[in-house]
């Protein structure tokens, strides 16, 4: 009675081998990697090999950043927005075409489009009466929006205005950012639009 007990406690057996058949270490690769990236799971080999590119690793690549414009954009918006791409290149994608989104109302579709291109940050520029020249950066967190600041654009000096600028930044160069104030340590407001922007320009 002790042993039939234990049998049936026990994991199931292959007859033929007697211990218990452990799942290949493929799939259980597989199946590991589908959890981390909320539990698709690949089909084919190109499939399997995107899947195991975004699944978490000990030393995560840089971020890259999407850049893209609204249904209106004016000139110092388009130039602001092209600047930006030229800043953070490679590590950027600028969209030319216009985009109906409003992201602090409904963030779906950008949160796809950022997916889409395993994109960890973003840039929205747009134009209306009410805001002429408005920036939003954001960052995702597991394929979703972890926070967003909306910037208010004025007196603005392209990359073209200073000819001493190299047309092509360097690779790997970084934008010096200075935060003037007090408040940048204290207002928490003002503390996490600094770490939006070093994130964002930081890579």
């Amino acid at each position: 009675v002790l042993a039939a007990t234990a049998v049936r406690a026990a994991a199931p057996r292959d007859i033929r081998t007697g211990p218990a058949m452990a799942p290949p270490a493929g799939a259980a690769n597989e199946a590991a990697i589908a959890k981390a990236v909320g539990g698709r799971k690949a089909k084919t080999r190109k499939g399997r090999k995107i899947l195991q590119e975004r699944e978490p690793k000990v030393v995560e690549d840089a971020k890259t950043a999407l850049i893209l414009k609204g249904n209106k954009a004016n000139v110092d918006t388009m130039r602001l927005l092209r600047d930006l791409h030229r800043l953070r290149t490679p590590l950027s994608m600028l969209y030319s075409r216009e985009h109906e989104l409003h992201p602090f109302e409904d963030a779906t579709r950008l949160e796809a489009l950022c997916n889409k291109h395993d994109h960890g940050l973003f840039a929205f520029g747009s134009s209306s009466k009410k805001r002429p020249s408005r920036l939003v950066l954001g960052r995702l967190f597991d394929g979703h929006i972890l926070d967003m600041q909306e910037l208010k654009v004025s007196d603005f000096k392209g990359i073209d205005a200073f000819p001493s600028f190299k047309k092509d930044s360097v690779l790997g160069s970084k934008p010096l950012l200075l935060f003037q104030g007090a408040s940048f340590e204290t207002d928490e407001r003002l503390k996490r639009v600094k770490s939006l922007l070093l994130d964002f320009f930081g890579g």
